[in-house]
């Protein structure tokens, strides 16, 4: 695991310095003459061989010392517990919808192969494979927000307009400790359209997964006994051959969950929501490179850590993984 953080992180590293810009100059501004450009320079510690760039950063992640933002002028680690707050409502809020619909239409597209059901879905996972997610994001602010006016067409929960505190970054929880459940409702529509366009994007990859494994499972001997046993084919289906089918299902959403963490990028961007993804945005179109090397370790170790804990649910799901 520690190897697979230092090898994201030293690459990010050496590519954020092989790009032809100068952050000093961003940081100082253009007016800035040559003098007050070497005194940023000198500040921001880019002065400085490479390799000992290179070895202050590691040092500083140990002490959980990221750097300052170019942009913010704040610590980056600051930024970032200020930020990821709001794309983890994101992503759990979408992980988990298309998690269930997507399992459960991929055993209804395995069950009924033939049916008008089947032919639909099929058509859905191809559109949805297509569509580039910031298109699915434009064209739902189009139908649902310009013309319907049935959802907010960007950002998420105003906190002054509703007088909620600022407790934890998360709009929903936020509203619920200050008991408003009108801004409670505020925030669940401002999710309603983000969401819709990750869990549109990232459903097929689930359903098709969870198609081919429990086809593969239906047609194996035990499900032919246990259907000859006067089984109903409904504790068939859900008991024995959805059990036996997760595996390989779960290995797909855990690694789906760390794209989508980093796949948010253009969702915030498209709907202006104030999250993780809108602030590496504006780190990279400034080459503001601490915080683009803290995202990349934040999304990293969130790949690791979900791998690791998928492996520890497979004995769960699979007891013959304990032997």
């Amino acid at each position: 695991m520690l190897i697979v953080v230092w090898t994201a992180v030293t690459l990010t590293f050496i590519m954020s310095r092989l790009i032809p810009a100068d952050p000093a100059r961003l940081a100082a501004g253009l007016q800035a003459g040559p003098e007050q450009v070497e005194e940023v320079r000198r500040q921001l510690g880019l002065d400085l061989p490479i390799f000992q760039q290179y070895v202050n950063y590691l040092s500083g992640i140990v002490r959980l010392d990221l750097g300052k933002s170019i942009q913010t002028r704040q610590p980056v680690i600051d930024d970032i517990f200020r930020y990821l707050p709001a794309t983890l409502e994101l992503v759990f809020a979408a992980f988990f919808t298309f998690a269930f619909f997507g399992i459960l239409l991929g055993v209804l597209w395995a069950r009924f192969p033939r049916s008008v059901i089947s032919k639909s879905l099929s058509i859905f996972t191809v559109l949805s494979v297509a569509m580039p997610v910031f298109w699915i994001g434009l064209i739902l602010q189009v139908v649902f927000a310009a013309n319907l006016k049935w959802l907010p067409l960007a950002g998420n929960l105003s906190y002054p307009k509703y007088q909620v505190e600022f407790r934890t970054g998360i709009g929903t929880i936020d509203s619920l400790l200050a008991g408003n459940f009108v801004a409670f409702q505020a925030a669940i529509l401002a999710m309603i359209l983000p969401v819709t366009a990750l869990v549109i994007s990232q459903i097929s990859i689930s359903m098709r997964l969870t198609r081919t494994s429990m086809i593969s499972e239906l047609r194996k001997p035990y499900i032919k006994t246990a259907r000859a046993r006067g089984v109903k084919e409904w504790r068939i289906t859900t008991f024995d051959a959805l059990r036996n089918a997760l595996n390989p299902v779960i290995t797909m959403l855990g690694l789906q969950f760390g794209w989508l963490l980093g796949g948010t990028i253009l969702v915030e961007v498209v709907f202006s929501w104030p999250g993780l993804g809108f602030y590496a945005f504006n780190a990279f179109r400034t080459f503001d490179y601490n915080p683009i090397l803290a995202i990349t370790l934040v999304i990293t170790v969130t790949f690791v850590l979900v791998n690791e804990l998928v492996s520890l649910l497979y004995p769960l799901l699979d007891p013959r993984i304990k032997k």
